[in-house]
């Protein structure tokens, strides 16, 4: 029973992610009684609003579609206009009652995030999100702010409305089905979690990497850059998701306490390099000076027990090569004992592919017949071959968890805060053009200077 108050109604997320996911969730029948609000600036009335949806749903099933459709409503207001969120405060009880709703209301501030303070302070004035026998949360995505001291003012300012278990910050990486296996596969498997330090691993990679450009982005993405719109959310959880010790129990502040002492262990990272790919300056709404990067590789190390010496390289850029997301863990090389002199084999590793095509993918070494040549093999877990193609996408899975209370996918102010700490003590090198295709020539050096390599292709897994 949930009052859906989306905010930035008209925008992208809404009508590429949002519907699309509630649409699904009713589809498979995880989502039953609920209505919507949708506001935005735009010229829309209901009809107009519903008719727009519609172009994003695949093959639309009619009943589905119209159980949506029926409980869906629409203000056209700005967020300044105090009369609108007077009249708002009118349309919730009354769709409530009408639809048989709790009190249960879910408000989504799918917009940009200067907004983010004024539709707060409206929500506080007009008294829309009580926490009584009811509850009331509030759903944010990315950026959290662009420095430190931003998001600490963000999260000071939802705070005098929400309490820190009423806010879900969303970091869609975290709602992806391989991401949320991580914590499983590490602590349930025996044969990997005694292996899972600096004795047994070499290196750990993780890029997320675009075959495109910013496309119509640049106009936001130029106030941000690779640095703080991937390295600074994506990567940096993966990477605690990755390294963060066992928790006591997987509950959400467990897990979130032990990435937080994660993120709180790295030191100053002074391995830096910097990309702009070449013709950046000519998209649409980025100024021809731009000094913006839309590349970064860096080298960082994490001070504990578990991790000390061991490297972690993170990569993402726009226009690579090939889309890829993944967590690429090398294990040391064993010594040459099996055969006296031979020692041409490789590394073990186990690549926890996020896309595009999601699965795990492990290389051991074996005897070749008839020789005494060792070659790699591989082993694979394609994740769509065993569970179907029709697994959750991340928005109805995060959704899903919003309803349901549970925010051990959802991202803390403190960790929050920990990452820009991270972020905010790099010293910027100037961005170096780089070939669409390709990386900077000083990102090879980067990591060729430790003899080792970027891990950048695709798993292709087995069907």
């Amino acid at each position: 029973m949930t009052l859906f108050i989306i905010m930035g109604a008209s925008g992208d997320l809404t009508k590429k992610k949002l519907i699309p996911a509630i649409y699904n969730l009713i589809k498979n029948k995880n989502l039953k009684n609920f209505a919507i609000i949708g506001i935005s600036r735009q010229e829309f009335n209901t009809k107009s609003l519903l008719k727009f949806y519609k172009s994003y749903i695949k093959k639309p099933d009619e009943r589905i579609w119209n159980n949506l459709a029926k409980r869906t409503y629409y203000i056209k207001a700005d967020f300044n206009d105090e009369e609108k969120f007077k009249e708002l405060s009118s349309l919730i009880p009354k769709l409530e009652r009408k639809h048989n709703l709790n009190g249960n209301r879910l408000f989504y501030l799918a917009t940009l995030p200067e907004h983010f303070q004024l539709i707060s302070n409206q929500l506080n004035k007009f008294k829309l999100a009580p926490q009584n026998k009811t509850w009331s949360r509030v759903v944010f995505e990315k950026p959290f702010g662009h420095d430190l001291s931003s998001a600490k003012s963000l999260n000071n300012c939802l705070k005098k409305v929400f309490k820190e278990d009423q806010i879900y910050r969303i970091d869609h990486y975290l709602g992806k089905e391989l991401v949320q296996n991580i914590a499983t596969l590490r602590f349930t498997n025996t044969i990997l979690e005694p292996i899972w330090n600096r004795k047994y691993i070499d290196n750990v990679q993780i890029t997320i990497n675009e075959d495109i450009g910013v496309e119509q982005r640049g106009d936001f993405y130029d106030k941000y850059g690779a640095l703080k719109d991937v390295i600074q959310n994506h990567a940096l959880q993966l990477l605690a998701l990755t390294t963060m010790e066992s928790p006591k129990q997987l509950t959400e502040k467990k897990i979130r306490d032990e990435k937080v002492k994660v993120l709180s262990s790295i030191p100053k990272i002074n391995d830096v390099v910097l990309g702009q790919y070449n013709g950046y300056t000519n998209e649409v709404k980025v100024p021809k000076d731009s000094k913006t990067e839309t590349f970064v590789a860096l080298k960082l190390n994490i001070n504990n027990e578990r991790w000390k010496k061991v490297p972690f390289y993170l990569m993402t850029g726009k226009f690579m090569k090939e889309k890829l997301a993944s967590i690429y863990i090398e294990f040391k090389k064993a010594p040459c004992l099996l055969f006296d002199g031979i020692c041409n084999f490789q590394s073990n590793y186990l690549d926890i592919q996020i896309q595009p095509e999601e699965g795990f993918y492990l290389q051991i070494n074996a005897k070749t017949p008839r020789s005494t040549d060792i070659t790699p093999i591989k082993m694979d877990f394609c994740h769509s071959c065993t569970f179907g193609p029709n697994t959750p996408e991340a928005y109805e899975t995060l959704i899903l968890d919003i309803i349901n209370g549970d925010q051990c996918a959802f991202i803390r102010s403190d960790e929050i805060e920990e990452a820009w700490k991270i972020i905010d003590k790099i010293k910027k090198p100037k961005p170096q053009i780089y070939k669409k295709r390709d990386i900077p020539e000083a990102a090879k050096r980067l990591i060729k200077k430790d003899s080792r390599t970027w891990h950048l292709n695709v798993n292709v897994l087995s069907k």
